[in-house]
């Protein structure tokens, strides 16, 4: 059982859950594989918004073209190491068409105060863990400040407009305790997953937005329940033995190393 503090991105907590064999690959062991299109592309809409909504948190006329410019970059010189497997030129124009389109209709429905809100290292000492990582806004409302996260996808938000918010409320919880300690503000709003959907059509292309109330108390756990911080503690740490997760959507030679020699594959 390891006694050092174990790091957890805000970003990778629910992944832990899905299969922490994967995991534990991953962020512990350091095991790599390249990153697919639908990463690189999340990655791109996320840095050509925040160009946006980072200056109208700032007070500043905010550039469109800047914020577009900004994910068509990303989709052309991603930071990671991406398999595009041949769709890079269309990751190109959903990017710009869908990062326009949240500019110019999206954006101005939030107030937010803060962009890209980082914490090197929230300590929780009682679990022995140090959450870490950035939550995409922090936003005022009529009930409070909350943070907004952005997903994309080509099923986030459905025909009627509706946003897939189920499974999402352990990593918005962990960004509400990564807000909090960045920024010292009281987080009391529900938060919103503000959802892209990523159709090659920009006609077609789909925004919406989804709530979440209560997120933390699925990480804090109640009288009857242990939280998933617990639960998380105890997997890495190695007071629960880790599985594997032959049906998790990420059980493919492409996006996990352990999937030529996982036990739980069989």
């Amino acid at each position: 059982m390891s006694t050092s503090p174990v790091i957890i991105r805000a970003s990778s907590f629910g992944s832990l859950f899905d299969c922490p064999a994967r995991w534990i690959a991953i962020n512990l062991e350091g095991r790599q594989v390249p990153q697919n299109g639908k990463a690189a592309l999340g990655t791109a809409l996320h840095t050509g918004t925040a160009v946006f909504d980072g200056e109208r948190a700032k007070g500043q006329v905010p550039s469109v073209s800047a914020a577009t410019d900004a994910a068509v970059e990303a989709v052309r010189r991603p930071s990671d190491e991406t398999d595009w497997d041949g769709e890079q030129v269309n990751a190109e124009k959903i990017a710009a068409s869908l990062t326009e389109k949240y500019c110019r209709e999206e954006s101005d429905n939030h107030f937010f105060v803060a962009v890209e809100v980082n914490v090197e290292a929230l300590h929780l000492t009682d679990l022995n863990i140090t959450l870490t990582g950035t939550a995409d806004r922090v936003a005022f409302d009529e009930m409070g400040y909350g943070v907004c996260d952005i997903k994309s996808g080509k099923q986030i938000v459905g025909t009627d407009g509706t946003v897939r918010t189920a499974g999402h409320a352990a990593q918005l919880g962990v960004y509400e305790l990564v807000a909090e300690a960045a920024t010292g503000l009281e987080i009391r709003s529900p938060a919103k997953i503000i959802g892209l959907q990523t159709n090659l059509t920009p006609e077609k292309q789909r925004i919406g937005v989804g709530e979440i109330t209560g997120a933390r108390e699925v990480l804090l756990g109640d009288a009857d329940n242990t939280g998933l911080l617990t639960t998380a503690a105890s997997l890495v740490h190695g007071a629960i033995p880790p599985w594997g997760n032959p049906k998790s959507m990420m059980c493919h030679v492409r996006y996990c190393p352990n999937f030529q020699t996982c036990f739980w594959r069989k």
